[in-house]
């Protein structure tokens, strides 16, 4: 059996480590907001997280062309599992702090330390504090020995002296060979809600009937099926109402698949954000194929400020602390998944 371990590492220049069991390398980059680079299942060599043709950008050493309030996080988007905080979606003005897209969380470097290492655990712990709100975002990363599941641990401390809101989530990319038509979803969803800017999807409505759905055309829909790269469609979508917190996305050709569990009350809501060859402009130019199924705390996708204004933000008093635990686990599939536990385990 191959021993739990981790090691220093560097990718596009950026500081990074790696952790590894026999069942999964997990790639991290501290050096920009903790972002997991990798989620590789050793088995099958398959890497479930997309990679943007463009690669990896070094803030620290890019110099942009020009001032765009999108392009502190799309110029450095590379693909792969960003944490969005203390903002998710687009950029707002939270009591007169400018929020950039998806927060300040996954653009700064986290400080890091390892907490256990031995051949059955490694954990690392890692903290960082954010710029324009009162917040201090800690974060533990497990494997054990013997299961392809990473654990984490997080922790999110008001440190200001008065209440704050603030958005929370999760933006796992996932791309081919993992992602194709031959991908399913299952969530314990009873709501599907489109977003507004949807071109292929009829926006802004509110279906009771996951996963179906229609399309501008009137024509129905299953949600839970991936079109294929030659269908070129674009779709942003909500699953609300989730029975529990938990999704499995399996490739029924390869038999692989990718799950994550999480705490509801954390993350009540799951973004689905797909972007399949359909956007012929920047940053995408119709090159990208590539599906976020992304546990958050709303389905506001116009930013904090619009989370605050329907009320389903997170608001912590002076000094109060929110914790959270999610698991992410590649399996092989041994039939159709009827749910995932709070450990990351899958049952069929």
């Amino acid at each position: 059996m191959r021993a739990c371990r981790i090691a220093e590492s560097r990718v596009g220049g950026i500081e990074s480590l790696v952790l590894e069991n026999e069942h999964l390398e997990v790639v991290v980059l501290v050096g920009k907001g903790t972002d997991v680079y990798s989620f590789r299942h050793r088995a099958s060599g398959t890497d479930f997280l997309w990679k943007a043709p463009w690669g990896v950008r070094d803030p620290a050493t890019t110099i942009q062309d020009t001032a765009n309030p999108a392009s502190s996080f799309l110029d450095y988007y590379f693909g792969g599992w960003q944490e969005l905080f203390p903002n998710a979606g687009a950029g707002c003005t939270y009591r007169g702090a400018e929020l950039g897209v998806h927060g300040e969380a996954c653009k700064v470097p986290w400080s890091w330390r390892i907490v256990e290492e031995t051949s059955r655990r490694i954990s690392v712990q890692f903290r960082t504090r954010m710029v324009r709100t009162p917040f201090l975002l800690e974060k533990r990363l497990t494997l054990e020995a013997g299961r392809a599941t990473l654990l984490i641990e997080e922790t999110v401390t008001n440190e200001g002296a008065d209440a704050a809101d603030f958005i929370w989530g999760h933006h796992p990319a996932l791309g081919a060979p993992f992602l194709s038509e031959h991908c399913r979803l299952y969530a314990p969803a009873r709501v599907v809600e489109t977003d507004d800017s949807n071109l292929f999807l009829s926006p802004s409505r509110r279906f009771e009937s996951y996963p179906m759905v229609e399309t501008v055309d009137g024509a129905p829909f299953d949600v839970s099926r991936i079109p294929p790269p030659a269908a070129r469609v674009t779709m942003q979508s909500f699953l609300r109402e989730l029975e529990e917190g938990w999704y499995a996305l399996v490739n029924q050709e390869s038999g692989l698949g990718f799950a994550m569990s999480w705490d509801l009350e954390v993350f009540p809501c799951l973004w689905l954000w797909e972007e399949l060859c359909g956007s012929a402009d920047y940053p995408w130019w119709g090159r990208c194929y590539v599906a976020g199924i992304e546990p958050n705390t709303t389905p506001a996708g116009g930013g904090l400020a619009e989370a605050v204004q329907n009320g389903t933000q997170h608001r912590l008093p002076p000094g109060k602390s929110l914790h959270s635990v999610l698991c992410a686990t590649a399996f092989e599939v041994r039939g159709e998944p009827r749910r995932v536990d709070p450990e990351g385990r899958i049952e069929y």
